[in-house]
């Protein structure tokens, strides 16, 4: 059955306010001893299976590409944000429903004036190697991604980190800040013991945190195993599932074929093309989620003849969104123009650039340049983005420009994305906060995106933005921001994807969030 999706199906409303807390993305490696191989334990929280069978301690989960990075700073990759959260956790956490900060490693915090905040840590906490989680761990952490250029965006509002005592840390932000909350719940701030950053343990091969499961294998290129942490902090988002089992699939019929004979449990990623015949079986369910994962032709804006704004423009007249939704994701899409997430409270359609190809013929006029000229090559990573780049390059040729789709692994792609050794790639980005949206759009971003966008200007609007608390006022200041990058054009948004997320139907707990993330330790087996 095919869904159509408008913007009015969105039914998001994320409000960021600063202080409010809800409720108060070849090789084989396994995991050292160190780390613990001793499974949980437990029938008590993995509910019987159908039949009188014995419980079911394995959730069999399949991934469409391979995550580049395991560790919490070396890259900004859904699928291995995805692996983070089994492993690792922050001082506070982004709710998968709300879309809001809530507490994780911390019990409690106040903002003592604009720019100090003292939180409170959790007492009883434990590492994957035993050690003790003490707010020393904290203040290594955040110094150490502090001191990682990548992590730019989410740390370089902070100015100090303090242990004031082995349980309570000041943050002191550089003036006042509305997003504190939010980067402390990204994954480049989750909290690493400080004894191994200081032995420069190497976090993508033994990822220790406090998370609710240990890695035990990755086999590069086939597959990836967790097991539950025996003594991990919370008890009610404990694992209820003793194992996890991640396996590569990059087919999205493979992957839905695997799902129906039972070979794998949950798809991570369900193509629109493979959802009628699954939305048909009894003994699958199919979750359907709209996002805030805005997906994007990202330009690099240092390479000519990319960094002129008219060509940028042009392209993004003449892309036809509404077919890449119909032909490539069987209609389950939002359309988006803007350059921030439908949905956020902040977003805008002023001054957006929507399909119109008479336009887009005026644009490449302005720039005057010779299309046959442009060479714009595409890098995509998986089936779904193949499609979608097919689509921008038969729409493209009608303006005479021509457009080569290139297929690659995730860990190329973001290689190639980081050191600008492209023209055009897919991307997507779905933070959970119109502030976080934006903040992508400051210059400094380009030491971890090089090729992204270069307004020195902008860092002032943003800067004005995230230090207004007020949250109306801010509101506005970001639709402004908004409205500005809609005319430059520095990426061009198509669409919003619509998440379709399958698994066995007696697989229960399944909450799925608008960014693109799932608890997996708070699923389990039904009887």
């Amino acid at each position: 059955m095919k869904k159509a999706r408008n913007v009015l199906a969105l039914t998001l409303a994320v409000v960021l306010t600063a202080g409010a807390l809800s409720a108060c993305g070849g090789k084989t490696s396994s995991a050292p001893e160190s780390a613990g191989t001793t499974a949980a334990g437990g029938s008590e929280s993995v509910a019987p299976a159908a039949g009188g069978e014995s419980a079911r301690d394995t959730l069999r989960v399949a991934l469409t590409s391979e995550p580049p990075n395991l560790s919490t700073c070396d890259h900004d990759s859904l699928i291995s944000v995805g692996m983070n959260m089994l492993t690792f956790n922050g001082l506070v956490r982004i709710d998968n429903a709300s879309l809001k900060p809530e507490l994780d490693l911390a019990s409690d915090y106040k903002v003592e004036n604009d720019v100090d905040w003292i939180f409170t840590l959790k007492q009883g906490v434990k590492f994957h190697n035993g050690d003790d989680f003490t707010a020393a761990d904290v203040v290594a952490t955040l110094e150490y991604a502090k001191s990682l250029p990548a992590t730019t965006t989410y740390t370089s509002n902070m100015k100090s980190i303090e242990a004031v005592d082995d349980f309570t840390v000041k943050i002191t932000t550089n003036e006042p800040y509305a997003g504190l909350l939010y980067d402390l719940g990204y994954h480049f701030n989750w909290i690493l013991p400080k004894g191994l950053i200081e032995s420069g343990n190497d976090f993508n091969e033994n990822p220790i945190g406090t998370g609710p499961y240990k890695l035990v294998e990755w086999v590069s290129g086939d597959h990836l195993t967790f097991e539950a942490f025996d003594d991990y902090f919370d008890a009610e988002r404990k694992a209820k599932i003793k194992n996890l089992e991640f396996t590569i699939i990059p087919e999205g019929v493979t992957r839905a074929l695997a799902l129906e004979t039972g070979e794998v449990d949950f798809v991570w990623e369900t193509n629109g093309a493979d959802a009628a015949s699954l939305l048909n079986n009894p003994d699958v369910k199919v979750e359907q989620v709209d996002s805030v994962d805005n997906v994007i032709l990202f330009l690099n804006n240092d390479v000519a003849p990319f960094d002129d704004v008219n060509l940028r423009r042009a392209i993004a007249c003449a892309i036809n969104r509404q077919d890449i939704i119909d032909g490539a994701l069987s209609g389950y899409g939002v359309v988006n123009y803007s350059a921030i997430a439908q949905g956020l409270w902040g977003s805008t359609t002023k001054d957006q650039l929507e399909y119109n190809v008479d336009k887009a013929k005026e644009y490449l006029a302005a720039w005057g340049g010779d299309p046959a000229s442009v060479d714009l090559s595409i890098l995509v990573t998986n089936e779904t983005r193949v499609a979608v780049a097919t689509i921008i390059q038969s729409n493209l040729a009608e303006l005479g420009i021509n457009v080569k789709v290139e297929s690659m692994d995730t860990a190329t792609y973001f290689e190639k994305w980081s050191s600008g050794d492209y023209t055009g790639l897919i991307a997507s980005w779905s933070p959970s906060n119109a502030l976080t949206y934006v903040q992508r759009y400051v210059t400094d971003r380009r030491v971890q995106y090089a090729g992204s966008y270069n307004n020195p200007e902008m860092n002032k609007l943003i800067l004005d933005a995230q230090s207004t608390l007020d949250d109306d006022a801010r509101m506005e200041k970001i639709e402004n921001i908004v409205s500005i990058v809609n005319q430059d054009s520095p990426q061009i948004s198509l669409f919003q994807s619509v998440w379709l997320r399958a698994h066995d139907a007696k697989l229960q707990g399944v909450v799925l969030s608008g960014t693109g993330y799932t608890d997996y330790n708070m699923m389990y087996w039904a009887e």
